[in-house]
């Protein structure tokens, strides 16, 4: 039985509990008028100021305008490709509105995140009344069309939906490029690994028509697929394990069996990946494709150098403060002698990680370290940041419709309340149970899942009982 030396004093913090919908958080924006500034204290006959005057006549802006004066007006000029309208809709500071800095700074900041524009000047014109603003803007160069030429297996609607380019999109090199990459991956999804894609229209200066030359090549399609070099594992096996499939002696030679690039590089790294996850640290995959006379049949070799499958030299448990290491080892799925199992790496950091989170160290963070030793040995250090422990300061419910009661979102929780210690395996059994209680969303397409979430306090709010 694993017994906790001590305990050490909790931290409050809040637990919020979503069931099928999520919450969000606004705060009111504005600010209180400051006074003063633009005038406010002038009377109403008199002449407008010199920046005034100037403003109108197109001179230099004023840097800045009161916190609360009223909008008067809003001003779009330079814009050419981009309507007037959106600019105004994609704006929260406009006309008979309350002028607010910050409001305005997140004005021009969705602005630029339109990627439309390269600049843009705001320019203050007060008055006692209020102020005029007047938003000097230059447009990035903007799509007027998107032509693809040379295909003939995918439909133009296909590409543009793939290519992530459309009329009035910003042009620019890098959208351009990213466009042709995402154009090719495409193909060699399809099995045309030889395709090749030209952008002969939209790199140039001034150039607002985008146009591709597609050679689309033949669809290749996968014959057989060999191991050569694996000792370890049958090929069957390997081949259960990776996406690609062949033509099984010819029973399938033109179903399933499209040869993508992209594909064949994910199974080396998947087939990798399985190796090592076995302990065979230095297992190299590669492959080679041979080609049949016409060029539309391949066949695919994976070579492989498996190494020496490492053993565990040491198991070893540092930071630990509540816990003697002597007391959670041997609970631990990897032993001193047997083989690497990244699977029994994963068990063990699990278990300490709920260990730790039943006595109230949900943040509790837990990372086994490889290091590697001279004939195929390798030591396992589990460090351990143990954390504080927490209690629960409130638990809230947010439940989307208002058909469901709180207190049947609240059963599955048991016995977590305000004030009591925050248990981290007995949350995710209740979020299990949440889930399986069957009056919840279940489908990820339909909506948010039920879902128990813990907020880490910031330090500011931190309060010791």
């Amino acid at each position: 039985m694993i017994v906790p030396r001590f305990s050490s004093t909790p931290w409050l913090v809040t637990a919020c509990l979503f069931v099928n919908g999520s919450v969000g958080f606004a705060q009111m924006g504005g600010g209180m008028p400051s006074g003063g500034g633009g005038g406010n204290n002038a009377p109403a006959f008199s002449d407008p100021k010199f920046k005034d005057r100037l403003y109108e006549a197109g001179g230099p802006r004023g840097l800045q305008a009161s916190d609360g004066a009223t909008i008067l007006s809003v001003r779009i000029e330079g814009n050419k490709s981009v309507s007037e309208n959106f600019i105004l809709t994609t704006i929260q500071s406009r006309e008979d509105r309350t002028f607010d800095k910050d409001t305005f700074n997140r004005d021009i900041s969705a602005l630029y995140r339109s990627n439309l524009f390269k600049n843009i000047r705001p320019y203050f014109s007060e008055s006692p009344e209020g102020v005029h603003i007047r938003l000097i803007v230059e447009e990035r160069t903007i799509v007027k069309s998107v032509v693809f030429r040379g295909n003939e297996r995918l439909e133009d609607r296909a590409l543009a939906k793939h290519a992530g380019i459309q009329k009035g999109d910003p042009l620019d090199p890098i959208t351009l490029n990213s466009a042709k990459s995402r154009l090719i991956e495409l193909y060699q999804d399809k099995g045309m690994n030889q395709a090749d894609v030209q952008i002969v229209s939209g790199l140039k200066p001034g150039e607002r028509e985008v146009e591709f030359i597609i050679n689309e090549g033949p669809v290749e399609r996968l014959n057989a697929i060999h191991f050569v070099g694996n000792k370890a594992f049958a090929s069957d096996l390997l081949k259960a394990r990776i996406k690609s499939r062949d033509a099984r002696g010819g029973l399938t030679s033109y179903m399933f069996n499209k040869a993508s690039d992209n594909k064949i590089q994910e199974d080396r790294d998947m087939l990798m990946a399985y190796y090592r996850s076995l302990g065979y640290f230095d297992a190299r995959v590669d492959f080679r494709k041979d080609y049949n006379t016409r060029g539309d049949f391949i066949d695919v070799t994976f070579v492989i150098s498996e190494g020496e499958r490492y053993t565990i030299k040491s198991v070893s448990i540092t930071g630990t403060k509540r816990y003697q290491p002597s007391e959670l080892i041997p609970y631990m799925k990897l032993k001193m002698g047997e083989p690497f199992l990244q699977v029994n790496k994963q068990k063990d950091e699990k278990l300490l990680r709920d260990v730790y989170g039943a006595q109230g160290h949900i943040f509790c963070d837990i990372v086994g370290e490889l290091v590697y030793q001279p004939d195929s040995q390798v030591d396992i250090i589990y460090n351990v940041g143990e954390g504080d422990v927490y209690r629960a300061s409130e638990i809230r419910v947010h439940i989307d419709g208002d058909h469901t009661k709180e207190r049947v979102a609240m059963q599955p929780l048991g016995k977590i309340r305000p004030g009591s210690i925050i248990d981290g395996p007995a949350l995710d059994d209740g979020e299990r149970r949440l889930k399986n209680l069957g009056i919840f969303n279940a489908d990820p397409s339909q909506g948010t899942l039920p879902s128990i979430q813990v907020d880490r306090p910031e330090d500011s709010y931190k309060d010791r009982d």
